[in-house]
């Protein structure tokens, strides 16, 4: 993952969507315990360091990809 514990909210367990695979612009709530008393309302690619991966997703969804190569 990206920063230990960190990681967007789209791949997250406690992203309230009904989503299978949640999209980045889908806005759903956060389920976070610690958070959720703020009745935080976020969108997919919000992220934060209370993160935990969504389950039957694979922890490559938050490894960051290397740009394409652009050739002249």
């Amino acid at each position: 993952m990206i920063n230990g514990n960190w990681g967007h909210c789209q791949h997250c367990r406690y992203f309230a969507s009904l989503a299978r695979i949640p999209l980045a612009g889908e806005e759903a709530r956060c389920l976070q315990p610690e958070l959720s008393r703020y009745d935080l309302k976020v969108f997919g690619a919000s992220g934060c360091k209370a993160f935990e991966l969504r389950q039957g997703l694979s922890k490559e969804v938050e490894e960051p990809t290397a740009a394409p190569h652009l050739s002249m």
